[in-house]
């Protein structure tokens, strides 16, 4: 059952969804589209750490709190998750996911080490240069529609489409087709 299916039911019953807390980036994002009060919890430390796997069986999600700002560089071997905007002239690299949690204006590259299922999400997706890959594209011209998007990947081309929470999914809107660069 997906959030908005979730909201249905609730009105079925006369309840009304409010607030919604998750320790899942992609949930929060689904409760923002449907204009639902959200917060992501980062979850407390297990007590007792598990066995290390080899470095590439890892995909650990990465969680940066604060603003990227022109000339900084973050790379991650997994998922990063930004709390806060990446600016102009920002970069981010990561081999899964890129969510930012905020205004996406610098560049991003998602699945930096070949994953083209790969997304990128941003509440504000105006980015300069997304990257799924190797598919390149510039961001687009007109500003975002005031809900959360994704950049992803389609049959060789980078497409912006409204968030969701899964990867299968139907658009709420048309999607948009990126110049591939």
């Amino acid at each position: 059952m997906d959030l908005e299916q979730l909201q249905e039911l609730l009105l079925l019953h006369n309840l009304n969804l409010v607030a919604l807390r998750s320790v899942e980036p992609r949930t929060v994002v689904a409760g923002v589209a449907l204009g639902v009060m959200t917060q992501l919890q980062v979850p407390a430390p297990p007590a007792q750490q598990p066995p290390q796997q080899p470095q590439e069986q890892q995909e650990k999600a990465y969680l940066y709190e604060g603003c990227l700002r022109s000339g900084d560089c973050l790379e991650h071997g997994g998922t990063v998750v930004v709390l806060g905007d990446v600016n102009p002239g920002a970069q981010i690299r990561a081999a899964g996911d890129v969510i930012v949690w905020g205004r996406l204006r610098g560049m991003a590259h998602a699945g930096s080490r070949g994953n083209a299922a790969a997304r990128i999400a941003a509440l504000q997706l105006q980015p300069q240069q997304v990257r799924i890959a190797s598919t390149t594209a510039l961001g687009p011209d007109e500003r975002p529609p005031g809900q959360p998007e994704q950049a992803v990947q389609r049959n060789g081309q980078i497409v912006i489409e409204a968030a969701r929470i899964t990867r299968d999914f139907t658009p709420i809107r048309k999607p948009q087709v990126l110049v591939v660069r």
